[in-house]
């Protein structure tokens, strides 16, 4: 027989083979045991055959009894099994009787806890080795190691991403809100409004400011893909639900008579790292820059193409100083226009270009601070007035028409684009005067951004925040010098009545602290943060600042309150209330209420 010393820690358990584990691993043990005694087969029948003792009928039956009970073999085959095994086990008494009158065991167990495997005849061993390795192939095939090239390699490059969110929304007016704010955006997006009393009664487009909205149920969806091109190489895209095009939000807004959503190309690139601190990017992607969202909404993606650096201080590991480089096309000059004259105009693209550079310094294992300076020059922004333009000859547009923004919020200051010629064949004052709008200022920005993360009392997580932002082309002697006056961004004329009554601003910041978790991943963990936030109406484009604070735009300040709670992995719970009223002009106070449930995969 075998002598086996007992495995501390293997499962084995006193002399016999109790074993703690699953039924295919008392299969592979039990073969690898039976391949031992196999290799030694030969010499167990010489020692029988020279007066060693038999095998032990009752340990053979044990241990094929064992593998039925282990799903091993069935209960037929071991009873083919125990009946060939007593056979055999007969045969050998029989012959050792004949040899010698006693037969001791070899090997006999000297210590606790060793096994004595007896002689297991070859048809069990091929027995069990048939069973386990059957039953190992079929769990290696439905576990998809049995064949590690059957998939195309390339789908081990790929890797999927979303999330989701469902949102229960209110708006609240203030009762004093003022009625007449116009709607320049609607005005741009229908080619222009007559805004010469004599020759159109209708009231200009005005936005809502006095009506609640209850109960809007919206939602947000998000799928992305990303592959590994190359170990330095990465191309990526996603597609994410929307109600329009504009940049700044991908929500959708339920109703609709239950009509399907738009679903919209929201990101779409390629990434090159070509060293391990430094990559490329080039395409629509995540905004590249360390900010907040009191300058870029948080679904913002960026057209253009951006460098990221990061360096470890060789005499402070903890200080990584970092970077951002990029060029960002916002709007092109339409390539035909004025499609009805032969005289073109030329390129006049604009373009945001940007540039930030910071340090992240982790203090000890409590404290981490991260700062940034950056630099946004929005060129070529700033509207011009037209050419002299015969609107009333057939003209359907002006020569600055396209200088008008592509997509507005609210709150910048703006002029009138059109220098509309009178018609001589009427009196003076009845010539229609259907204008569009453009901005009245470039935008060159300069942002201190700075995050604070701390803990308090050995417990609880504390993140501040801080932004300050300033429009550095911001110069009212410069708008007023011009042909076309500025237009304050709540009026209804095209021209101020005097310039004391224009009211505007260069400068924003925000300041919150957070505490808790800033990004709740796992079930149980939450935060808590409390926020306010100013913007004057020339501090940053009204365009790509959070939709949500004051319902988008700039000339607004409040605070925002909001609290969130995971309810399992990667999914939480979020409530948010934000407050804004506008800094300047006629009153306008808005409430909004957002009550949603989070998930990301």
């Amino acid at each position: 027989m075998i002598r086996m010393n007992k495995i501390r820690g293997s499962g084995w358990s006193g002399g016999g083979m109790p074993m703690r584990r699953s039924r295919m691993s008392a299969a592979l043990f039990t073969l690898g045991m039976t391949c031992a005694a196999g290799a030694h087969a030969q010499s167990l029948e010489t020692q029988a055959a020279q007066g060693a003792a038999a095998p032990t009928e009752n340990t053979v039956i044990n241990l094929i009894n064992l593998l039925v009970k282990r799903g091993v073999l069935t209960q037929q085959n071991a009873n083919d099994l125990i009946s060939e095994a007593r056979s055999e086990a007969a045969q050998a008494r029989a012959a050792n009787a004949a040899r010698a009158p006693a037969a001791a065991v070899v090997n006999a167990p000297t210590q606790p806890g060793d096994v004595a495997v007896p002689y297991v005849p070859q048809v069990v061993r091929n027995q069990i080795r048939d069973e386990v390795k059957q039953e190992v192939m079929a769990q290696a095939k439905a576990e998809n190691w049995a064949q590690p090239n059957a998939l195309p390699d390339w789908i081990s490059r790929i890797k999927l991403d979303g999330d989701l969110r469902v949102r229960d929304e209110y708006h609240f007016y203030g009762s004093r809100n003022a009625n007449n704010v116009t709607n320049f955006a609607a005005i741009n997006q229908a080619g222009g409004f007559d805004i010469n009393p004599n020759t159109n009664t209708t009231q200009l487009p005005t936005q809502n400011t006095t009506q609640n909205r209850n109960n809007l149920e919206r939602y947000r969806a998000r799928l992305g893909v990303t592959a590994l091109l190359s170990e330095q190489l990465t191309a990526g895209l996603q597609l994410a639900s929307g109600n329009d095009n504009g940049p700044v939000s991908t929500t959708a807004t339920a109703g609709g008579g239950f009509g399907k959503k738009n679903i919209w190309l929201n990101k779409v690139y390629f990434a090159y790292t070509p060293t391990p601190w430094a990559n490329v990017i080039a395409g629509r992607f995540d905004n590249p820059f360390f900010a907040s969202d009191l300058l870029f909404s948080n679904d913002l993606e960026m057209d253009g193409i951006a460098s990221n650096f990061h360096y470890a201080l060789p005499a402070n590991q903890d200080v990584m100083l970092f970077g951002t480089l990029g060029v960002f096309p916002i709007q092109y000059t339409a390539e035909n226009f004025p499609s009805n004259s032969t005289s073109k105009v030329g390129s006049d693209t604009k373009w945001m270009f940007g540039a930030q550079f910071g340090a992240d310094w982790k203090i000890n294992a409590q404290n981490r601070l991260k700062g940034a300076i950056a630099y946004y020059d929005f060129q070529n922004m700033r509207g011009t007035l037209s050419s002299p333009c015969a609107l009333y000859l057939g003209a359907t547009s002006c020569s600055t028409d396209n200088e008008a923004p592509t997509f507005m919020q609210g709150g910048n200051s703006l002029i009138a684009l059109r220098n509309i010629v009178q018609n001589p064949n009427l009196s003076p004052g009845l010539t229609p005067q259907p204008q569009v709008f453009g901005l009245a200022y470039n935008y060159r920005l300069f942002d201190i951004k700075a995050q604070w993360d701390t803990v308090i009392a050995d417990r609880f997580k504390l993140r501040l925040d801080g932004e300050f932002v300033r429009n550095l082309a911001y110069d009212e002697n410069k708008a007023f010098g011009a042909a076309s006056l500025p237009v304050n961004n709540y009026e209804a004329t095209t021209v101020n009545a005097s310039r004391s009554d224009y009211r505007s601003g260069p400068n924003g910041f925000l300041a919150k602290a957070t505490i808790g978790e800033p990004e709740p991943k796992t079930k149980g963990q939450w935060n808590f943060s409390v926020a306010y936030k100013y913007l004057q109406p020339d501090a940053t484009l009204d365009a790509f600042t959070d939709p949500d604070f004051h319902l988008g735009g700039t000339n607004a300040r409040g605070y925002i309150l909001a609290a969130a709670y995971a309810v399992a992995r990667d999914t939480w719970f979020t409530a948010r209330y934000l407050s804004a009223k506008e800094v300047y002009g006629p009153p306008v106070s808005i409430d909004v209420l957002q009550l949603e449930l989070n998930a990301r995969f």
